[in-house]
């Protein structure tokens, strides 16, 4: 238990924290909003203001809304078109929502929208950063949505748990509260006719700790969209930054104030090893798209995992995918699992002439050679 405090008292010393709040928290099951819910939310932001805690908001809500607009409130399961028509109908009414409680404390609200692309791209990323910290300096509190009216099946966060993630590391917080309709990450047993039990709330548990994978479940939520699984996804985005993320039950009263003085609610994912990321590496972890994969030999698995090494044309088994020099490409093990991510030297056809070859090979087989690396260590990220 000792372990569980010092985890939550360091919350405690958090200077700048983002806060994901699902639609399921100020929404009502038949679609309308719960205003009670949402101004207990909006209060609980201003406490942690008052106690100078820099404050960013990643909110859901938009399409919901847009929903309630049109009396469509029970309806689910439209295709993107009318999805982002939906969210360009209820996202103003969302921000009027945030402008009208933040008055109360008058304080200022800025809406931002992110795209996907928008966190891809390296230049749009730093500018993207450089925006939010002059929102901080006026002293507004960013409420961050994706934007998606404009955004594609290929360029979606797929949530805004993965969106409130990347926004943690971009920022430079130092706590990811993820307000949720459930309570936490709950221990899970399955019942001799398959069917799965829940225990206990799980107080904290570390990032890579092989329980989380097996806990984690659906979505129970009527009007959101991500599940346990999201959000254990986001905390591992989170932890690449050195971030810790917090699930907690967005409708308990003082919830954030718990949060703050290290009271044992919700769940705390521990980063663990997975921290310290900073600059292009931060971004290569939490911002960027791949555009192919690489798949390493055991050799060179353990090379990039244990010694801190580049990777080397020898470690290569198979290169998937199209992209160019200088892409990111993810890092994949025998076994097919993602551990990394880097800035490919060589293209993808080049790659695969030199898959397998020595370093000292690759002139003689290309024509040319740019660096002994396929990706250099500077510019690698290993999970």
């Amino acid at each position: 238990m000792e372990k569980v405090s010092k985890l939550r008292e360091r919350l405690g010393r958090t200077e700048h924290v983002v806060i994901k709040i699902g639609s399921a928290l100020f929404l009502k099951e038949e679609g309308r909003v719960d205003r009670p819910a949402f101004a207990s939310l909006v209060e609980g932001i201003d406490g942690l203001l008052r106690r100078g805690w820099a404050v960013t908001v990643v909110s859901s809500g938009a399409v919901a809304m847009g929903r309630q607009r049109l009396g469509l409130e029970g309806e689910r399961g439209r295709d993107i078109p009318q999805l982002q028509a939906l969210a360009a109908l209820g996202q103003s009414r969302l921000m009027e929502m945030y402008e009208a409680e933040f008055s109360h404390y008058g304080r200022m609200v800025a809406q931002v929208l992110f795209s996907r692309g928008d966190l891809s791209d390296r230049g749009r990323y730093l500018n993207a950063r450089r925006t939010l910290e002059m929102l901080h300096h006026f002293g507004a509190v960013p409420v961050i949505n994706e934007n998606d009216t404009v955004a594609t099946e290929e360029l979606r966060f797929g949530d805004n748990d993965e969106l409130a993630a990347m926004t943690a590391g971009l920022v430079g917080a130092q706590t990811l509260v993820l307000l949720s309709d459930v309570e936490g990450l709950k221990e899970v047993s399955e019942k001799a006719d398959g069917t799965r039990r829940f225990g206990a709330v799980v107080e904290q548990i570390g990032v890579d700790d092989p329980r989380v994978d097996q806990w984690a479940g659906p979505s129970m939520s009527k009007v959101g969209t991500g599940g346990m699984i999201s959000k254990v996804r986001a905390a591992r985005i989170a932890a690449r930054a050195g971030v810790t993320t917090v699930i907690a039950p967005g409708k308990m009263p003082g919830v954030l104030e718990a949060v703050a003085t290290g009271e044992t609610v919700g769940t705390v994912f521990d980063p663990g090893r997975l921290t310290g990321l900073g600059g292009r590496k931060l971004w290569l972890g939490g911002g960027a798209i791949a555009q192919g994969e690489i798949f390493c030999d055991k050799g060179a698995l353990h090379a990039l995992r244990e010694s801190g090494a580049s990777l080397l044309p020898s470690g290569i088994v198979e290169v998937r995918g199209d992209f160019d020099e200088g892409d990111v490409v993810e890092l994949v093990t025998p076994d097919g699992e993602t551990f990394g991510r880097g800035l490919s030297v060589y293209g993808a056809e080049d790659l695969r002439a030199i898959a397998g070859a020595q370093s000292a090979e690759i002139e003689s087989i290309l024509g040319f050679k740019v660096l002994d690396e396929a990706i250099h260590r500077d510019n690698l990220v290993i999970f």
